[in-house]
């Protein structure tokens, strides 16, 4: 409504330019300066009409155009949006990295903010954009009409500003959707992609709960990489060891001396990663989300999983000294409860049944890398249950394995003499550099476009020719 009411405002202002400039030519008043003006108010009234009468009409023109140079608003809004999420996932996966390897890798900071400083300035760089072709995109008719009542103001008052306003409107409206292409001319090099992703994911449990704490571990032919710490339900590693790729890979869950089986079992990462790849952002991101089979929770070194697979568990508290859970189970169960030595049960309260002492219960012992602990199982019968258990923490001990272990696991993951580090700076300096300087070439050249048919539009002279 604005639009059509801006629309009407400016054909009246073109009336009554016409009859002011009609008023001059007919004033007996000999004044060259006065006199002028006549012809030219003349000529504006008629130029404004036709834009506004005929707006509707170089809408379509500027559809045709866009449509016949292959533009698409819809395909160029979707890959400006990917573009922002895939930047901010990278700087979230970095910021993850950094926050896990930073106790045993010193000066990783650092080196994570040379990476991420440049990610970050692409990333507002293609906000910007987005930020204009939303606008352009949404107001082409309120743009195009405030353009156009603007030229209508008599005696050209803010003639150059409708000008301006109205030729941004339309060829931003009809090349801001060529962007992509004009982004690919730039991001093209000879140079090859990575072809080591970065794998990410998240971690939940078989109930489809996550899991905030732990380790994983990858295991490929004969070896095994691991730990790997998570970081918030999250888990990041990138490697240099093609065999990752290229061999059938198991990925465990690797917490209290069990490695517990995921959904990644004897699968080829490549085949999981590369068929979701987008090849054209080079620095390739392949998402894994891992549920561990059996697992209701783990934290500091206290583990509870349950066999087989009930109907449901809540977890209603889950900390080092209490625990309390509700099973719904439609057959008898074993609930496994594995703690490193550090803590120590004082008792197990079943349906307000409580049990000081765990010799009663099945255990067995385990090593953890440096640590040592057990697991006891409680027999779990048909129904619904309540379990409660309480511990005592020696905080003289450790819960979690030495950070040794970690650092062992990145020395395996990374060849010494591999360049992937250099390649991967190299190619997120390029991609940024580029996403910089193309979003900026880019507006600056429609910019300059604009700007140019606005001095055609609003130049009276050659109106007066074109009329």
């Amino acid at each position: 409504m604005v639009e059509m009411h801006l629309l009407l405002i400016a054909y009246y202002l073109s009336i009554l330019t016409f009859y002011l400039g009609v008023l001059i030519y007919a004033l007996p008043i000999p004044l060259t300066g006065l006199k002028k003006w006549g012809p030219k108010l003349i000529t504006d009234a008629f130029f404004i009409a036709i834009l506004t009468l005929s707006l509707n009409t170089i809408v379509n023109v500027a559809e045709y155009l866009r449509a016949l140079a292959g533009g698409s608003w819809e395909a160029f809004l979707l890959q400006i949006k990917s573009v922002i999420a895939f930047r901010t996932v990278i700087v979230f996966l970095f910021s993850i990295f950094s926050n896990i390897f930073s106790k045993f890798l010193p000066g990783i900071n650092r080196l994570i903010t040379l990476i991420t400083n440049p990610i970050l300035t692409s990333l507002y760089s293609n906000m910007l954009l987005y930020s204009i072709a939303t606008v352009v995109y949404r107001g082409i008719w309120l743009l195009s009409s405030l353009g156009i009542f603007l030229m209508a103001i008599p005696f050209r008052i803010a003639r150059n500003a409708g000008a301006f306003i109205f030729s941004f409107a339309l060829v931003f409206y009809i090349a801001l959707p060529l962007y992509p292409s004009f982004y690919r001319i730039l991001l093209y090099s000879p140079s090859t992609p990575l072809e080591t992703p970065i794998i990410y994911g998240s971690i939940i449990n078989e109930f489809g709960q996550p899991i905030s704490d732990g380790y994983i571990g990858i295991e490929i032919k004969d070896s095994y990489i691991g730990p790997v710490p998570l970081y918030s339900s999250n888990y990041i590693f990138f490697t240099t060891n093609s065999k990752m790729l290229s061999s059938p890979t198991t990925i465990y869950f690797d917490v209290v001396g069990h490695q517990f089986y995921t959904n990644i079992s004897n699968i080829n990462l490549h085949d999981v990663c590369f068929q979701n790849i987008d090849r054209e952002f080079y620095l390739d991101l392949c998402r894994i989300d891992i549920q561990v089979k059996g697992l209701i929770m783990y934290s500091n070194g206290i583990a509870l999983h349950i066999l087989p697979k009930v109907s449901n568990v809540s977890l209603a508290i889950f900390t080092g000294e209490y625990i309390k859970l509700t099973i719904d189970s439609q057959f008898d169960s074993e609930l496994f409860i594995s703690i490193v030595d550090a803590y120590s049960i004082i008792e197990v309260t079943i349906d307000n049944a409580t049990s000081a002492s765990m010799d009663g219960f099945t255990s067995y012992q385990w090593y953890w890398y440096d640590l040592m602990g057990s697991t006891y199982i409680i027999n779990i019968p048909q129904g619904s249950h309540i379990i409660e258990i309480k511990m005592r923490l020696n905080d003289r001990l450790f819960v979690e394995p030495s950070e040794a272990y970690s650092y062992a696991t990145i020395q395996q993951m990374f060849s010494v003499d591999n360049a992937f580090f250099a390649d991967m700076l190299n190619e997120i300096a390029r991609i940024a550099y580029i996403d910089l300087i193309a979003s900026l070439m880019f507006l600056s050249l429609l910019t300059s476009i604009s700007w140019g048919l606005s001095r055609l539009i609003g130049a009276s002279g050659k109106i007066r020719v074109l009329l």
